[in-house]
């Protein structure tokens, strides 16, 4: 199965992330052959593509962002009933540059009519992947990160997925008398993806508008998505580039 790892080619750090999950894939034995891919950068920044040229390259035109992006906003999005809220970041072009490296991927996966792996630099195998074990028809996307530290309520998330092995639906952390937020996978940073659902989520992005990567892939939108226990990956300690500079 192909696999693709978004670098940013320009940033040292990028680069040595990249090296690390290339030493984690051989540690451990994981059955992936790894492509670097070009990340979508803000306008001014080193290498790679650009935020307006990615848009258009994967919808064919320009596309609204409608997330929140000024500090402390949120509002309801009624064409889903989801509670949306602006993410911490210094540079919101950033978050956009983020969804739009997934967003370009998904397209290929559309492209090469074949799941791939996606991955993000700062991703760290942890144990043997083989990504020819999931022959379930029943999923579009699986999530392979550790949910502790790398999601919302990532350790009730745990909690609940250590119950039984496997793969397993996306579990509901919130309570009723809470925001309905997106929930999907425990970050984008490890997943599986197939054609299909990366139509769907395109398609869903072309009609609520632009969110970030792992907002509009929730557990609330695509009764396909999937997080499986044990885990495969980790996030590697480092500065995250997209909410941190």
């Amino acid at each position: 199965m192909k696999s693709f790892v978004i670098t940013m080619s320009g940033n040292p750090d990028s680069v040595k992330m990249v090296e690390n999950l290339e030493r984690s894939i051989r540690a451990t034995s994981t059955n992936l052959s790894l492509e670097r891919f070009e990340a979508v950068v803000p306008k001014g920044d080193q290498g790679g593509t650009s935020i307006t040229d990615a848009m258009f390259e994967v919808f064919g035109n320009s596309v609204r962002w409608t997330w929140p992006i000024e500090n402390g906003e949120t509002f309801i999005c009624f064409r889903t009933g989801l509670h949306l809220k602006q993410y911490p970041a210094i540079d919101q072009n950033r978050v956009k540059a983020c969804a739009l490296s997934h967003f370009s991927l998904w397209k290929k996966c559309i492209d090469l009519d074949e799941p791939i792996v996606i991955l993000e630099h700062d991703a760290n195998f942890t144990c043997k992947f083989d990504p020819e074990d999931y022959a379930d028809k029943e999923w579009g996307v699986i999530g392979l990160n550790d949910p502790r530290g790398n999601t919302r309520k990532g350790q009730k998330f745990h909690q609940m997925l250590i119950r039984q092995e496997g793969l397993q639906k996306v579990p509901q952390i919130d309570d009723a008398s809470e925001p309905p937020l997106p929930m999907g996978i425990a970050g984008n940073s490890a997943y599986i993806i197939r054609p299909h659902a990366a139509k769907d989520l395109l398609a869903k992005t072309l009609e609520v508008g632009m969110w970030p990567n792992d907002a509009i892939m929730c557990r609330q939108v695509f009764p396909w998505l999937r997080v499986t226990y044990p885990y495969y990956t980790n996030v590697q300690a480092g500065i995250s580039t997209t909410t941190k500079l």
